[in-house]
């Protein structure tokens, strides 16, 4: 009878345990697989994301994104955004660790569809049981002494969450007086693509950084006027661009103060919506200020007038202590001139290998933008300078721009490699001053001699800069300076679009005896030209054989012919166009 218990009690275990260890989401370490997850995304209506992917090996293998239950305002556009998000980043995250969040999370987001992009990368740590790291915020233990310092921020709205500062994360600056006293200045983007909002009005801070307490309404606040769309109509509205505040009550994870936001394409909402009171589009929300107290920094040293070279890097505008995409393609060195106060720059540009889905590209930079200040939302175009030529084609071998003041550690700028077409990236720009030399200006170079052909390989960092890849620079390699290159096509659009035809027309360029058309099927996938154009009046072409509700994309580049050889202009801007 003993025996027959100890028999059953055994057994009822075995099929417990059994139960238990069949109901553990296990991913096999080599089996294929597929697991799904969901992430949901609320800002300018709400959707669902739910992603598939396909694992091998500890590796993700294929990813599948699909968008559900849109509402709101913004269903077209939050539509096309996360299409816009999926195409990129299918292939991005393919052959990452299904166990490594930090690996995850470290993909950069989709310029322009940056919330599609981390509600892909949310539901994909939800598939794979993954938590998102969280970065531990040390808070400082003795009082800063008296000076200027530099801090990273966050700075965003209460229930749904929207930026006030455009991006994730912003510089700011702290003063600190004599008796430790904290005063925080940072910039307000308004009108911005990733955040169309515009906040009019900084209500005020919370007393003692209180919530319970009453607002305080001495800040110093910035406005300026500023134009925006409503409907066809051209409006102007009156935006804070700047604000300071006290940081009371000492050293804080976030700050809390409140905020009076418009958003032109709700002003017909009137009521509560998700959790909202909105007044024809217009709305009040607390908003917190979390600062990243592991970046404070004094701020920034006086430079002397000179003429130096500064190592200079490109890092991820969202994760600073990450190379950028394009930053293989950038020389070891800046030449920075300082004079009477404004600081130019001189970047040297080569070509880098990129790899696309598996395969290797040559890629090349074609425009550069600077971020004026800190203000993202106003941004110059770079004067291009040298150029370098590879297989025929001239492309930018330096960009050159202006600041208003030297020692500047961390410039946001914007980058156009014509391999990722279409998606054009945001970059920080990092300069060790600390390491800077004084030169002589009668050596233009300082940057290795970017004359170099262009065939240096992403993975070795800037290659051997003094010797060109297909030769000696003198054998005819480089562009005849005195030709100019014809000026970038621009306007591209489409004019007339039927079942399987679509007519593309663009604006005549400047200088240009033709024009090349390419086309491609993903934004950053191969593109194949379909069309030399050998007549400069030309500008319109008509496209055939295209296969309905297929999505394709076109860019068009001017060239002037210099003998034999064809000198290129940049190209267009990518048209996107849904059959």
């Amino acid at each position: 009878m003993r025996k027959k218990e100890w028999f059953y009690k055994a057994a009822a275990c075995i099929a417990s345990a059994a139960l238990t260890l069949t109901a553990l989401p296990v991913i096999s370490a080599s089996a294929a697989t597929s697991v799904k997850g969901t992430s949901h995304v609320t800002q300018f209506g709400e959707y669902n994301i739910e992603v598939t992917v396909g694992v091998e090996d500890q590796k993700i293998r294929s990813l599948s994104v699909e968008g559900k239950n849109y509402a709101g305002n913004y269903v077209s556009d939050n539509k096309m955004r996360l299409e816009m998000a999926a195409e990129v980043l299918e292939d991005a995250y393919l052959g990452k660790s299904t166990a490594d969040a930090k690996e995850i999370s470290a993909v950069d987001v989709v310029s322009g569809a940056t919330y599609s992009s981390k509600a892909i990368r949310d539901a994909i740590l939800d598939a794979l049981g993954l938590e998102p790291e969280q970065e531990e915020n040390v808070l400082p233990t003795e009082k800063l002494k008296e000076g200027t310092y530099t801090v990273m921020i966050s700075y965003y709205t209460d229930k749904i969450k929207h930026s006030l500062i455009e991006d994730e994360t912003r510089q700011a600056t702290i003063q600190v007086d004599t008796n430790g006293n904290m005063t925080l200045g940072t910039d307000i983007i308004s009108g911005s693509e990733k955040e169309p909002l515009y906040i009019y009005q900084f209500d005020g801070y919370y007393a003692n950084n209180d919530m319970t307490k009453s607002l305080k309404t001495d800040a110093d606040i910035t406005t300026e006027t500023m134009s925006y769309k409503d409907d066809s109509e051209t409006k102007e509205i009156n935006v804070v661009s700047k604000v300071s505040f006290p940081l009371e009550n000492g050293f804080a994870d976030t700050y809390s103060s409140r905020a009076s936001i418009y958003v032109p394409t709700m002003k017909r909402l009137t009521g509560t919506y998700q959790g909202i009171t909105f007044d024809q589009g217009k709305f009040s929300a607390d908003c917190f200020t979390k600062v990243y107290w592991n970046t404070l920094k004094v701020q920034d040293e006086a430079i002397e007038d000179g003429v130096y070279d500064v190592p200079v890097a490109l890092m991820s505008a969202s994760n600073p202590d990450k190379a950028s995409m394009a930053g293989a393609a950038i020389a070891p060195t800046a030449r920075v001139t300082v004079k009477g106060g404004k600081v130019q720059y001189k970047l040297n540009f080569h070509s880098m290998d990129i790899n696309m889905a598996g395969s290797t590209e040559k890629g090349h930079l074609e425009k550069f933008w600077v971020y004026e200040g800190d203000d993202k939302s106003s941004r110059a175009e770079a004067m291009p300078g040298d150029s370098y030529t590879e297989e025929g084609v001239s492309y930018p071998g330096s960009f050159s721009f202006e600041r208003a003041k030297a020692g500047e550690k961390n410039i946001y700028a914007r980058v156009s490699v014509d391999a990722m077409a279409g998606f054009d990236q945001d970059v920080l720009v990092t300069f060790d001053w600390a390491k800077r030399k004084a030169v002589n200006d009668d050596n233009p170079g300082g940057n290795g001699n970017n004359n170099n052909g262009g065939n240096n390989n992403a993975n070795n960092g800037n290659g051997n800069q003094q010797n060109p890849a297909n030769g000696n620079s003198s054998t005819g390699n480089q562009n005849n300076s005195s030709m100019k290159a014809p000026a970038a096509v621009k306007n591209l659009k489409k004019k007339k679009r039927k079942k399987k035809t679509l007519t593309l027309s663009w604006k005549k360029a400047t200088d240009a005896n033709g024009y090349e058309v390419y086309q491609a099927t993903k934004a950053k996938g191969k593109y194949k030209k379909i069309k030399t154009i050998s007549k400069a009046k030309t500008t319109k072409l008509t496209v055939k054989k295209l296969k309905a509700k297929k999505t394709y994309y076109f860019k068009v580049r001017a060239y002037k012919k210099n003998g034999k050889q064809k000198l290129f202009g940049t190209y267009s801007k990518v048209l996107r166009v849904k059959m």
